[in-house]
C-alpha cells in the first residue's frame, strides 16, 4: 500500500472513528460547555456556526482538547478498548498524542500531495500529505492545524484554520499574548481556542472538504 492509499484509508477511517467516539461520549453538557469556550452561540437548541469548518472544529475540540477529570472523550475511548481494528487503534492513539501547532508552507510538491512545513511555535521543518492542502495551499499561506504522525507520513486530522501570509507576525504576537504556560488548562487547548477566535478576523474562509 502506498503512502497515499494509506493517507486515504486513515482519513475515512478516521472521520468514523470520531463519529463513534463523538455517540459514545457525548452529551448535552460536553457539546454545550465546548461551545460556550469557542463563543460559538447557542440558543438552547442549535449551534450558529458562523462558518463551514466550523461545526468539526468544535468537535474536534470537544473531542481531543476538552478535559472531564481529567481525560479528554478521546482518551477515555482509547483506555475502554472501543476500537473496531488496528487502523482505528492506530489513528486513536496519534490524534491523542498530536498537539496542534501554526505551520507556515514552504513549498508544495509536483509528484504527489506532499507539502514542505514550518512550525512556526516550535521552529521544526515537517513534510505533510494532504490531498486537499497540496491542491489548494500556496507557499507563505500559514496553517493552524493538529499534526498527525504515523511511521510512514504526517497528515492534519482533517480541521485547519488557514490564514494568509501576511498575517503571519500578528499571529504570533497574538499567541504570545493569549497562552499562558503556567496557567490550570493546557497550552494545546488554549492554542486552539486563541486561533479558532483569530480565525474569524484573520482567517481564509475556504471550502471544507
Amino acid at each position: 500500500m502506498t503512502d497515499l492509499d494509506q493517507y486515504k484509508t486513515y482519513r475515512e477511517a478516521g472521520t468514523q472513528l470520531n463519529s463513534d467516539i463523538l455517540d459514545a461520549y457525548s452529551d448535552r453538557e460536553l457539546i454545550v460547555e465546548t461551545a460556550a469556550e469557542l463563543d460559538i452561540e447557542f440558543d438552547g437548541r442549535n449551534m450558529a456556526y458562523e462558518f463551514e469548518s466550523q461545526m468539526p472544529a468544535h468537535f474536534e475540540f470537544a473531542l481531543y482538547e476538552y478535559r472531564r477529570d481529567g481525560k479528554t472523550a478521546a482518551e477515555r475511548y482509547l483506555e475502554a478498548e472501543r476500537w473496531g481494528d488496528e487502523v482505528e487503534r492506530e489513528i486513536l492513539e496519534a490524534t491523542i498524542d498530536a498537539e496542534p501547532s501554526l505551520f507556515e508552507v514552504k513549498s508544495t510538491s509536483e509528484s504527489g500531495p506532499r507539502l514542505t512545513m514550518t512550525d512556526l511555535l516550535d521552529d521544526r521543518e515537517h513534510t505533510l500529505v494532504d490531498v486537499n492542502f497540496s491542491r489548494t495551499a500556496e507557499p507563505g499561506v500559514v496553517l493552524f492545524f493538529r499534526p498527525v504522525r504515523y511511521d510512514e507520513f504526517t497528515t492534519t486530522s482533517g480541521v485547519s484554520f488557514p490564514f494568509p501570509g501576511e498575517e503571519k507576525e500578528e499571529l504570533l504576537d497574538e499567541h504570545d499574548q493569549r497562552i499562558d504556560h503556567d496557567g490550570s488548562r493546557a497550552v494545546s487547548r488554549q492554542r486552539f481556542v486563541a486561533f479558532h477566535d483569530l480565525y474569524r478576523n484573520h482567517g481564509l474562509y475556504i471550502q471544507y472538504r
